[in-house]
């Protein structure tokens, strides 16, 4: 009253493929865990970036501006105007201002920059642990399921095998 080695090999084989299928699941779910962990990483890193070069733009435009009241003072004086009082004071600290706006205008594109960035690389990086749970939940069901397969043809060869008795 034992089981037929048919039946034996098809529990064998379907215990196999029920490992197989799970393996395969768990491995999918942590390379959609490592992806999301790689994903949030880049975007932070390209945020970084964009922040940086923001900061960068910021300072050219500043060195620009310093550059260009300079030379604004410079051609006020040769012309014999006193500078540091009434228009001449007046036309430096406009181009003071335009250039500080500017920077900060560079500075605040810098700042939405980073900002989309790090929300994309989160939106991808949540896929990705969305991918990882289905995995998971796959995994499981592969277990189940292949449990339910084996216990299926073992109560089927149990029941075939007293048939034949």
């Amino acid at each position: 009253m034992g089981i037929d080695p048919v039946s034996l090999a098809m529990i064998g084989l379907a215990a196999a493929g029920t490992a197989v299928n799970y393996s395969a699941q768990k491995k999918q779910q942590a390379q959609a865990e490592d992806m999301a962990r790689q994903q949030s990483a880049q975007a932070q890193d390209d945020a970084n970036f964009a922040a940086s070069a923001a900061e960068v733009e910021a300072r050219k435009i500043r060195k620009a501006t310093q550059k260009q009241q300079a030379e604004a003072r410079a051609a006020l004086a040769s012309s014999g105007v006193v500078v540091g009082e009434g228009t001449a004071e007046q036309i430096d600290t406009e181009i003071a201002a335009e250039g500080e706006q500017d920077a900060l205008m560079a500075l605040y594109d810098g700042s939405n920059r980073a900002r989309q960035i790090r929300v994309g690389g989160e939106m991808a990086a949540q896929r990705s642990r969305n991918a990882a749970t289905a995995a998971g939940y796959g995994a499981t069901s592969a277990l189940v399921s292949g449990a339910y397969n084996i216990a299926s043809g073992w109560n089927t060869s149990s029941r075939s095998s007293t048939r034949r008795s």
